[in-house]
């Protein structure tokens, strides 16, 4: 038995890691982001880099994909030295990176997206259209990550724009897959599509890094987890030998309480009445068909769907983004426990409906959020 678990041991030592990052310092003015921080990857695992917010995660990922240099440390990848001044470096090294805000421009294709700056060319011209949606059609397919390569961004939901980021990253080969904050502007049913689609990655022997700080997420998807605490790594842990309450404590540096009493409700009047509405979508189609609901003073209410279902369209034409066709929109203020007369939001504008107190934080918050 000794024998047995001795090769076991010599073996597991002589396989290299896919990304291994040895004393990783990084510091801004006044700031240490990363303190002497060592990170193990093996091949083919989900790993999960935790942390809270200003850990230095992110920080760190971007020193192994190139977009900042460490002051001192050393990084590995598959057992030989790497020296990465940039991501043109990392791309060779077959390192992609997902970014928690997406590096696409709205006006062009998926496909042009896709190959920008690795176009597929032909004895006839430089830029091979055909081609470059045949390659784009083979790895969706192989990776089960669906998508129109003719479709212009601007007009993909937050979900299907990050499928093209990682589509991106495949398209130039990439084996490390690097994963930051993924599911920060995901609904459940995309988060849950894109769990899916790394588990096969992995399964294709894909490495992936995900960077999160959502407990139930790193239990349901990862491997192995390495938790950093204001710019140190304060531990590495199996996920399988773990929980939530171990976790949490590892990223505050003390016991954390993750119940929440919840007492019951006591809404009040109704302030927003939504009756009979319809609205068309970008292509001219009915997107609504005569939706009714009312949100009382309170009080809150979940909209659920299936991506494509009318959430999106059914927000703007509450918040005067899109134009109603038929069905009515009244909101009723409240002030010192008495009701004002309703008031006709049908046919406001966004500006009007923001003056009555009717306010909308978006799917696409550095997209559509941004005032300036």
């Amino acid at each position: 038995m000794q024998e047995s678990t001795a090769v076991a041991a010599t073996e597991e030592v002589a396989i290299p890691f896919a990304v291994e990052m040895r004393d990783i310092t990084k510091t801004w003015p006044g700031v240490v982001a990363n303190d002497h921080v060592n990170l193990k990857v093996r091949k083919g695992e989900i790993h999960a880099l935790m942390g809270e917010n200003g850990a230095g995660k992110t920080t760190l990922m971007n020193i192994l994909y190139g977009l900042i240099h460490p002051d001192s440390g050393e990084i590995y990848v598959n057992g030989q030295l790497a020296h990465i001044t940039g991501p043109r470096d990392a791309i060779r090294l077959k390192i992609g990176m997902v970014h928690q805000h997406f590096m696409l421009i709205p006006p062009l294709t998926v496909a042009e997206n896709i190959v920008l700056g690795h176009e597929p060319g032909s004895v006839r011209s430089v830029y091979d259209v055909k081609k470059a949606r045949e390659i784009i059609l083979a790895l969706s397919k192989q990776y089960g990550l669906p998508i129109d390569p003719d479709i212009r961004i601007e007009r993909l939901s937050v979900g299907l724009q990050q499928r093209v980021e990682i589509l991106k990253v495949l398209y130039r080969a990439a084996d490390i897959l690097i994963m930051d904050e993924p599911t920060g502007v995901l609904t459940p049913q995309e988060t849950f599509e894109l769990f899916g689609v790394l588990r096969g990655l992995a399964q294709q022997g894909k490495t992936i890094i995900f960077i999160t700080h959502k407990l139930r997420e790193v239990l349901e998807l990862t491997d192995t987890i390495t938790v950093l605490r204001r710019g140190k790594n304060v531990g590495e842990l199996v996920t399988k030998d773990t929980n939530q309450a171990e976790i949490a404590r590892m990223m505050v540096g003390r016991e954390v309480l993750l119940r929440v009493n919840k007492t019951p409700a006591h809404p009040g009047p109704v302030i927003l009445h939504v009756e009979n509405l319809h609205a068309l979508s970008d292509r001219g189609l009915e997107v609504l068909h005569g939706v009714s609901f009312d949100v009382r003073a309170g009080e809150i209410l979940g909209i659920a769907g299936v991506e494509g279902n009318g959430q999106s369209e059914l927000v703007e034409a509450l918040t005067g983004v899109r134009k109603v066709t038929s069905g009515k929109v009244t909101i009723t203020q409240v002030k010192d426990g008495q009701a004002a007369e309703p008031r006709d939001l049908t046919t406001l504008g966004a500006r009007a409906e923001r003056e009555v107190g009717l306010a909308h934080i978006p799917e696409d918050r550095r997209g559509s959020g941004l005032v300036v």
